[in-house]
């Protein structure tokens, strides 16, 4: 075996090679760690210089790991959550913290919980910071390797074994449209006849409205497909689409909408804070748990759909 300086592995560049493996793209783990695509693209040929082995192939747009990384990742796992042991406190003081605390989210939670976490980390916590990570379809188990503190979501995730799933609150769902261009849909037929925009968060683009009406032999127009709330309350301001979405956006995203009922019944969403397990007991932590789930008891209760 080539004889190589080990001590030269540092944790940030282990850090960095566990994102990779992840998210299989150079591009994406530069902007989920805020630093240039050639700065990751350099510290990875540092480590194929320094293990002797290329680590990933570009296939396509992924990057595919070798069987050297395939083998490396459980040690690495073991010398991340080593490193972080080191800097875990027996206590934590918000006052005297200077810590930078993490969450991924939508923009929906983000506008829905993320302003008043905001308020109330920096009134407790003065000298900390928040950081917000957008979600992506391709990203998953980012607790798992200590990208984010939590994941605030819709939909927990299927392979959760190792992660904590806690819900925060729920809504139901509502119609939007502009009033400054069209009626109300009043009708299901009215609804039908629409044009939609929906959120698509990955190749599934069926929505519990389209599976209901598909059983019934009904199907709805969708026209636009976006990869967030914002994105569909942009398209259908000025324009006579519907967008279907959770009531309390009324108070953010869709304020300046008209909404009605949706003509389709629709089960509760349910919003979920997402840790990981290893940090259960971590005081610094706890506290930040405790600080979201206060702001989500605090929440103004969801609208009530007017009848149709």
């Amino acid at each position: 075996m080539k004889n190589i300086d080990h001590l030269s592995l540092d944790g940030r560049s282990l850090y960095m090679l566990r994102q990779i493996y992840e998210l299989r793209s150079v591009t994406e783990t530069a902007r989920l760690l805020g630093v240039t695509q050639s700065s990751v693209s350099h510290s990875l040929d540092r480590l194929r210089g320094l293990l002797g082995d290329p680590l990933f192939i570009k296939v396509g747009r992924s990057m595919v790991p070798t069987e050297r990384v395939e083998a490396m990742m459980d040690g690495i796992d073991q010398v991340l959550q080593g490193i972080e042991d080191l800097y875990s406190q027996s206590d934590f003081n918000p006052a005297q913290s200077k810590d930078r605390f993490s969450i991924i989210c939508n923009d929906f939670e983000h506008d829905l919980l993320v302003p008043e976490i905001f308020k109330r980390l920096i009134q407790e916590a003065p000298n900390s910071s928040l950081r917000t990570h957008q979600r992506h379809v391709t990203q998953t188990s980012s607790q798992c390797n200590g990208l984010v503190d939590l994941e605030l979501c819709p939909y927990p995730p299927q392979d959760a074994a190792d992660l904590v799933i806690s819900k925060i609150c729920t809504d139901h769902q509502i119609t939007y449209y502009d009033a400054s261009v069209r009626d109300a849909p009043d009708t299901l037929e009215q609804f039908l006849e629409a044009d939609h925009a929906i959120l698509c968060l990955g190749h599934d683009e069926d929505t519990h409205i389209d599976r209901y009406l598909k059983a019934r032999g009904l199907s709805r127009k969708v026209s636009y497909l976006g990869p967030n709330f914002s994105a569909a309350a942009t398209l259908v301001r000025g324009s006579n689409m519907l967008a279907t979405a959770p009531s309390r956006m009324a108070n953010s995203i869709f304020r300046d909408f008209a909404w009605v009922k949706t003509p389709v019944p629709l089960d509760p969403i349910d919003f979920y804070m997402v840790w990981h397990v290893r940090n259960r007991h971590s005081p610094r932590h706890k506290w930040f748990r405790d600080l979201v789930k206060s702001v989500a008891r605090t929440l103004p209760a969801d609208l009530k759909s007017p009848s149709l």
